[in-house]
């Protein structure tokens, strides 16, 4: 009987703990996650403050638990906008504020959108508007050298917007921790 009574309670107390653990994941703070958009987020329509939506494109496992179940949408919004000017493109960045999970239930998320790089998707050089050739000389064991090259002259065109196409591959990074109850 005491055998019988101890195999019940070591049971129980496992189910427990299994229970216990089931219970809540933490995505902690820098977790990546999978996402896209399903239409063109762009500086040339969009303004700060625009709400954003996109869409997890397949499931987030932590250990053995679902943390971002596939088709999950983040809602946010467009933190920072910059124009195109001469010699830069457009820039733009993303905050994510809530996750909507396929079943409805919504959630803060505290997290930004990145490409991989960098959070924000744009603000690069413009290519240069013109070139100059340049003769670059140099001395080799026995004479002197020299080499023509084309150098850009320092005028640059003017910049283009940037933006995300439906589809790209981009990734929320949460930026504190994430905790979902299983």
């Amino acid at each position: 009987m005491k055998k019988i009574f101890l195999a019940i309670t070591f049971v129980a107390v496992l189910l427990t703990m299994y229970s216990l653990n089931t219970l809540a994941a933490t995505l902690e703070k820098g977790s990546f996650v999978l996402v896209e958009t399903k239409k063109i987020l762009s500086t040339q329509t969009l303004q700060e403050g625009d709400t954003v939506y996109f869409i997890a494109p397949q499931d987030t496992w932590l250990d053995e638990i679902n943390i971002v179940p596939k088709n999950s949408i983040f809602t946010g919004y467009v933190s920072m906008l910059k124009m195109p000017v001469k010699g830069i493109n457009a820039a733009i960045k993303f905050k994510i504020t809530h996750i909507t999970l396929p079943n409805g239930e919504t959630h803060e998320f505290d997290g930004v959108i990145t490409d991989g790089k960098s959070d924000m998707i744009g603000g690069e050089l413009a290519p240069p508007a013109s070139y100059n050739k340049m003769t670059h000389l140099y001395q080799s064991r026995w004479h002197w050298s020299g080499t023509t090259q084309w150098v850009p002259s320092g005028d640059y065109e003017y910049g283009q917007h940037r933006g995300v196409k439906p589809g790209q591959k981009l990734f929320v990074v949460n930026e504190s921790p994430y905790i979902t109850n299983d």
